[in-house]
This record gives C-alpha cells, sequence and structure tokens, in this order.
C-alpha cells in the first residue's frame, strides 16, 4: 500500500522560520534581563553576557525581598489588582451594555458624551482636586476611583454586546426576564472571551500602576509594588555602601526588579491567552 507524503512548500517553510526568528528576537530581551540579574555584577558589568548567567547568584533578590516594604507593595498590587479590575469590570458591563442596545433612547447622546473624554480630558489637576474631594487621598481606592472606566474596554465590550442576536435578548424577555436577568443570564455566559480579555487589560493596568500612586499616595505602606520598586532603586543607586551594605551593582537589581514585577503578570497570561486574540478580534470586528 502507498502512503501519501504531504508535500511542504517552500513558503511554508520560510514563513515558519520567520516566526521563529521573530519570536526569538521579541523573547531574547527577556531572558538576557533573567540572565543579567542571575550573574555575576564583576562579570555581569563586562557586557560579555548572551545567553547564560556569568557566575550565578541571588544576591539581587535577597537583597530585595530582605525589604519587608516589598511585601507590603506586593500586597497592596493584588489588592489594587483583584478589587480594581472586580470594580472597573461591574461599571464597564453596566455602561457597555445599555449602549449597544439600539433601542435605547438618548444613545447617541450617551455614547458622545462617553467618547468626548477620549479626546478632551479634565487634566491632571482638577482631577487630583476630585480626589480630595471625596477625601480619597493617601488611599488605594484614590487609584481604583481614577480608573475606574476605561473608554477604549468600554467599547469594545459594548461592541461585542451588540454582535449577540436581538432574537436572544427577546426570547429572554418573552420567557419574563428583565434587562438585570437578561444581562446575567444570557449576554455575559456568551462574552466569556471578551470578559476575559478586559478583564486582562484591567488587571495589567493596575499591576503596572505607577504615576498615579506617586500623585495621590504619600504614605510608603500604601505604595503599590512599582514605586516600592522604584524607590528601592534609587536608594540602592544613592546610598548603597552606608550602613554597612554589601556592595551590588545597580544593574543587576534593576534586571531583578524588572523580573519581580512580570513574573506575576507571566503566571497568569496563559490561563487567559485563548480568550486574548478571539476576544479582542470579535468585540473589535463584530456589530
Amino acid at each position: 500500500m502507498m502512503h501519501r507524503h504531504k508535500k511542504v512548500h517552500v513558503s511554508t517553510v520560510l514563513n515558519y522560520l520567520l516566526f521563529v526568528i521573530i519570536g526569538i528576537i521579541m523573547l531574547y530581551p527577556f531572558w538576557y534581563v533573567v540572565m543579567y540579574s542571575f550573574s555575576d555584577p564583576s562579570k555581569a558589568s563586562l557586557n560579555s553576557l548572551y545567553l547564560w548567567p556569568e557566575g550565578f547568584t541571588v544576591e539581587s533578590y535577597i537583597y530585595a525581598f530582605s525589604k519587608k516594604i516589598l511585601f507590603s507593595g506586593f500586597f497592596n498590587s493584588v489588592f489594587l489588582t483583584l478589587v480594581g479590575t472586580c470594580v472597573n469590570m461591574v461599571l464597564t458591563i453596566m455602561l457597555a451594555y445599555p449602549l449597544s442596545r439600539e433601542k435605547l433612547p438618548g444613545r447617541k447622546y450617551l455614547s458622545a458624551f462617553v467618547i468626548f473624554p477620549m479626546l478632551f480630558n479634565g487634566g491632571m489637576i482638577p482631577t487630583y482636586l476630585v480626589i480630595k474631594q471625596f477625601g480619597l487621598l493617601n488611599s488605594l481606592w484614590s487609584l481604583i476611583a481614577s480608573m475606574a472606566v476605561n473608554v477604549y474596554n468600554l467599547l469594545i465590550l459594548s461592541k461585542f454586546f451588540k454582535s449577540i442576536p436581538d432574537s436572544l435578548i427577546e426570547a429572554a424577555k418573552i420567557d419574563g426576564c428583565g434587562d438585570a436577568a437578561t444581562l446575567v443570564k444570557i449576554v455575559l455566559p456568551l462574552s466569556k472571551a471578551s470578559l476575559a480579555t478586559i478583564s486582562l487589560f484591567y488587571a495589567v493596568q493596575h499591576w503596572n500602576e505607577f504615576l498615579h500612586a506617586t500623585i495621590y499616595i504619600n504614605t510608603d505602606s500604601k505604595w503599590p509594588l512599582q514605586v516600592v520598586l522604584r524607590n528601592i532603586i534609587d536608594m540602592v543607586a544613592n546610598d548603597l555602601n552606608s550602613g554597612g551594605e554589601v556592595f551590588m551593582n545597580p544593574e543587576n537589581f534593576k534586571m531583578a526588579t524588572i523580573v519581580i514585577t512580570v513574573l506575576p503578570i507571566i503566571c497568569v497570561y496563559p490561563f487567559l491567552q485563548k480568550h486574548f486574540t478571539q476576544g479582542v478580534m470579535m468585540g473589535s470586528v463584530k456589530g
């Protein structure tokens, strides 16, 4: 019995080769950062590091985790990411669903009102005054309130909700479901891909929070992780040898902080990756 061998076109091989090269180019900078963070400072500074650490050491990580403020910053960022993302999603869903319904009275005016801040916003100082007026200064809630709804994410989710057939909505109403029940029982279960994608957007935004934290929060025990790491880096660079500290290359420590910051996102992303592209494409194209 003769077996048919599937022909592999040269173009297919070239495409795979191109993607492999692009993947290596994209991954190598992060790999370099990881290897640098584990390298001996005196050897890494010679720029001889390419693929493997030169003189393996975990000194930078030991120094970072010896700072108690790092743990408070980590827990603050976890709280900000979890609670902030939940608040973001609730508010975004509550606004995106009405905007997706063509029969909503005043829908065009409401849409214009939502889109307008994308072009013109109140500015940093007015926002600061509003946060101060509500008594949220020096609180993690100031970071959540100042980023409660992202218009870009709102529009993506609204587009996806709009792609859900009206016949399903009408059938739910005939069965006695109100708007809230229709949203919870029909719309949201059909929108898992987009919801996972938007949740990831919000979570990364909160995890990487830096600017607003430096403006609204003055107490170091309430700083998120990014601000804590920035201050530790400054301390290493400016006052490294004071108080009997062991010498450490600031560059090694910077690389270690990058790994510490990125690692949680890398651990979470694979669980949401299957929804990521699907959610963005369906929310952006459909409707």
